[in-house]
C-alpha cells in the first residue's frame, strides 16, 4: 500500500463547475449506467445474494432489498473497500441494518464471500455509484449513519468532478440522515480533511466537526487503510458531524 502524496489541490473555480454538472451525473465513477450502451452486458449477480446492482436489479430481488430497507435502524457506507470495517461492524451490531456502496466490483465478490462465511443477515451491498443509487432507495430521513472512510482524493486534476465531497453530495447526505443522524468521515490527507470540514460546514444543516461524536466506532475493525496508517505512524483525522434540526 502507498502512502500518497501530501499535497491537496483544491480550485473553487472548478468545483463550482463540477457542482453544476452533478445531476447529469459528472463525476459519477463509470459515469451514469443509465446512459450506457444497450450492447454493455453486466456480470451477472446470483438472485438469492444480497448484492444488487439497481440497473438489472429483478422485480423480486427489489422487493427484497426494500423490505431489508424498511427494517431495523440503517447506517450506510459509501466505498467499503475491502469490507474491514462494514463486515466487523455489521458482526458486532446484529440489531441493525448495514448497506454498503463499492463499484470496484472484485472487492464486492471479496465482501460478498465475506458476508457468507460469517451468515450476516443484516448487510447488503451495492457495486451502483451511491451517488446514483441512494436517491432511488426511499430511505431519505431514515438513515442513523452514513460512514465515508478513507475516500479518494482524485489528486489529477482532470478527476476532481470525481471528488466525493461537493456541496450536492453534502445535500444529499443530509436529505438521507435522520434528525440527529451521523456523517461519519476519516482521511489521511489533511487537505481533503479540510475540505471535508469546509464543504459540510458551508451546507449550513450540520453542526461543527467533533470527534467525540465517532468515539463508539473505535472498536469496531479498522479499514486497511487505517490498519496501514497505524502501523507506520502516519496521520489521520476522524470527524463526526450531526444534522441538526
Amino acid at each position: 500500500m502507498r502512502v500518497g502524496r501530501d499535497d491537496f489541490e483544491v480550485d473553487p473555480a472548478r468545483q463550482e463547475k463540477d457542482d453544476e454538472g452533478y445531476d447529469e451525473g459528472r463525476g459519477l465513477i463509470g459515469g451514469d449506467p443509465t446512459k450506457r450502451p444497450a450492447h454493455v452486458r453486466w456480470r451477472p449477480i446470483p438472485e438469492e445474494e444480497p448484492y444488487f446492482r439497481l440497473i438489472d436489479i429483478s422485480p423480486a430481488k427489489r422487493a427484497r432489498l426494500e423490505r431489508f430497507l424498511g427494517g431495523r435502524p440503517l447506517e450506510v457506507e459509501i466505498g467499503f473497500g475491502s469490507g474491514e470495517f462494514l463486515v466487523g461492524r455489521a458482526a458486532a451490531q446484529p440489531g441493525r441494518h448495514f448497506l454498503g456502496f463499492e463499484v470496484k466490483r472484485e472487492l464486492c465478490r471479496a465482501v460478498m464471500e465475506q458476508i457468507a462465511g460469517e451468515g450476516l443477515e443484516n448487510l447488503w451491498i451495492g457495486d451502483d455509484d451511491a451517488r446514483w443509487a441512494l436517491g432511488q432507495l426511499g430511505v431519505e430521513g431514515r438513515v442513523d449513519v452514513v460512514h465515508v472512510l478513507y475516500p479518494d482524493p482524485w489528486w489529477k486534476r482532470r478527476h476532481h468532478a470525481k471528488r466525493l465531497f461537493r456541496a450536492p453530495f453534502v445535500e444529499q447526505v443530509y436529505g438521507l440522515l435522520a434528525p440527529g443522524g451521523l456523517l461519519h468521515v476519516r482521511s489521511d490527507v489533511e487537505g481533503y480533511a479540510r475540505l471535508v470540514e469546509e464543504v459540510v460546514g458551508e451546507h449550513g444543516g450540520f453542526a461543527a466537526a467533533d470527534p467525540g461524536l465517532v468515539a463508539d466506532f473505535a472498536a469496531d475493525p479498522p479499514t486497511r487503510r487505517e490498519a496501514y496508517c497505524r502501523r507506520i505512524g502516519r496521520p489521520y483525522w476522524v470527524m463526526g458531524f450531526v444534522k441538526m434540526g
